[in-house]
């Protein structure tokens, strides 16, 4: 692996190398008695610093998520009529929540194939990723899939030329 391959690569490489100085200075620091108490401080400060940027790093919370790329990413004259739709329903403020344990969210995420990214997603179950289970709760969302569309609510997985037609969605 180089370090040639992205800027985070090296970032990465830069904060392990500043917390490996930073033991060697704790170790330097406690077994010298007569050291100032400043530089142990400071040192026992990098220390947990480091220890913070690696826990981020391996987490991946300092990554960018997976969907980004292709979440936010300007669609072109010939994309999917899925993709299309999706968009068209994040734009509209759209709403699909739902739980990953449950099998008609997969079968309606299934609906939007490669663009399953760009569907306005609300994951309701405490368990699941990026779990929103207060605002399910706020909007009284008894099953799943649910569509909030235009401000009503419609329960079911529902094809994807109904959405259309509920959110108004037109082909150009």
């Amino acid at each position: 692996m180089s370090l040639r391959q992205s800027p985070s690569n090296a970032l990465e490489f830069l904060s392990l190398t500043h917390c490996v100085v930073s033991v060697f200075r704790i170790k330097v620091a406690m077994t010298y008695a007569n050291r100032p108490f400043r530089l142990c401080r400071l040192a026992l400060m990098s220390f947990a610093g480091c220890i913070a940027v690696l826990g981020l790093t391996l987490s991946g919370c300092a990554g960018t998520p997976n969907n980004v790329g292709t979440a936010n990413a300007p669609l072109t004259a010939d994309a999917p009529y899925e993709a299309r739709l999706a968009n068209y329903l994040t734009e509209q403020g759209v709403a699909m929540y739902g739980a990953f344990w449950c099998p008609h969210c997969e079968d309606q995420k299934a609906m939007f194939g490669d663009a399953v990214d760009r569907v306005p997603y609300v994951e309701c179950d405490p368990e699941g990723d990026n779990a929103q289970p207060e605002l399910c709760m706020a909007k009284e969302i008894k099953g799943y899939p649910t569509w909030e569309i235009n401000g009503e609510f419609y329960p079911g997985a529902r094809s994807l030329e109904e959405l259309a037609q509920l959110s108004g969605f037109t082909e150009p």
